[in-house]
């Protein structure tokens, strides 16, 4: 299925640059645009780009190094300065701090250039936004999650999913991902393909389906903790487009919509996603029992809860109350977990706390607390709503999930960070 969709993305990605010529006469878009598909082509035959091939580094990594170099050859570096970078820049600074504290120099180094790259992935797209407007360059975005849909829906048509739970949860769900690496970070770009299709939708330039496709298009990815973090920007997109300065009579339209979308999920998803969601209950009822015991004395059952994850997070939480008074500060260093535990942790801020103790931690909170704030100055209300939830969202997510460890969620972040810039110019233009 990895080769059919490598195939549809080469020629989506060929077409694009002929039906958007601009594309290939600015350098900075040509190799950034060419950067993401590339990239997906890679996670697309993950059996070749995940393997170490020089010095332990794979395929995927050195083509993250590549792109760092690209970028930082193309921009323009009067916008490094931005103020508006600080946060970012904090966090490099915390993640330095930690690597001479624990003297890990490769996971600082593996780190950093992650912060790097989306930093960088900022600047280059606010960048094109204020040289072509927000259309120009999300159209040949969209073009390539269109193809992901499809090879999405070929999977499901072909019976090409993958049984992503029976090891780790009492329910076993079949996730259709289109022959990608893994379903939360296919999830991820299909959070990202809804975010464009959304921004698209406000300027009138897509279906007003489309987010809504995206949403079902989560669903049969099947990665819960995504399905969560995408409804939030999914209803308050609807809301932005159909309830807010809308006359009564489009609000009555707007809820008769949302109730029977609602009772179509409950009658073809129904018994899945109580399945699948039954298990929240179950562990928000026991979350305190279950924090206050230690991780040794969890049960079968209670391993298995919410995907182990309550489980992991014990674990990381326990092993991090023996650290020294330092490293409580400054973390046991930059992918130091890898030396203590198999699994990684499924939330961004129990394992920011790990690696980079509370220091790290309290930067990750200020980058998020910035960039929420920086939503809420957009200059029209619906971007605010819009921009703000899918914040809460990719938010939401990196409480069960680590999406700025992927390089899906790197690109994620980066565009709502780089739309929610781009907005607060008094005049945008389209």
């Amino acid at each position: 299925m990895g080769v059919i969709t490598s195939l549809l993305l080469l020629l989506m990605y060929l077409y694009t640059l002929k039906k958007y010529p601009y594309i290939a006469k600015n350098r900075l878009f040509l190799i950034f645009y060419s950067i993401f598909v590339f990239r997906l082509l890679l996670s697309f035959n993950y059996s070749i780009s995940f393997e170490p091939i020089v010095a332990g580094q794979s395929l995927n990594s050195l083509f993250s190094i590549l792109t760092v170099f690209l970028l930082v050859l193309l921009i323009k570096k009067t916008n490094l300065k931005s103020k508006t970078l600080i946060p970012f820049y904090l966090i490099i600074v915390g993640v330095l701090i930690s690597t001479v504290n624990s003297w890990l120099v490769l996971g600082g180094a593996v780190v950093i250039m992650k912060w790097l790259l989306l930093v960088l992935i900022v600047l280059s797209l606010r960048e094109l936004f204020n040289q072509f407007g927000i259309i120009k360059i999300l159209k040949p975005f969209y073009s390539i999650f269109l193809v992901i849909l499809f090879s999405q829906l070929l999977s499901l048509l072909l019976g090409q999913g993958k049984d992503t739970e029976s090891l780790v949860s009492s329910s076993n769900s079949i996730s259709y991902i289109a022959g990608y690496a893994h379903e939360s970070a296919f999830s991820m770009l299909l959070f990202m393909g809804m975010l464009i299709s959304i921004i698209l939708v406000k300027y009138r330039q897509v279906a007003s389906y489309m987010p809504l496709v995206f949403f079902i298009a989560i669903v049969f990815a099947n990665y819960r903790t995504t399905l969560i973090s995408a409804f939030f920007p999914l209803v308050a997109a609807y809301i932005a487009f159909y309830f807010v300065n809308s006359k009564k009579e489009s609000k009555a339209y707007f809820f008769l919509g949302a109730s029977i979308f609602t009772f179509l999920i409950c009658i073809f998803f129904g018994s899945g996603f109580i399945e699948r969601f039954g298990e929240l209950g179950a562990a928000f009822n026991n979350i305190n029992e279950l924090f206050d015991i230690d991780y040794s004395l969890f049960t079968v059952e209670e391993r298995r809860l919410l995907s182990s994850r309550i489980y992991l997070w014990n674990m990381y939480l326990t092993e991090f109350s023996y650290f020294p008074i330092n490293e409580l500060y400054f973390g046991r260093g930059p992918e130091s977990w890898v030396m203590y535990f198999e699994v990684y942790a499924h939330n961004s801020f129990v394992g920011t706390l790990f690696d980079l103790g509370y220091v790290g931690l309290l930067l990750i909170f200020i980058l998020f607390f910035k960039s929420f704030l920086l939503t809420l100055k957009a200059n029209d209300l619906k971007i605010k709503i819009i921009m703000a939830s899918n914040l809460i969202g990719f938010f939401v997510m990196a409480n069960s999930t680590m999406p700025l460890w992927a390089v899906e969620g790197i690109y994620l972040f980066a565009f709502i960070f780089a739309l929610s810039y781009f907005h607060t110019k008094k005049k945008v233009e389209k």
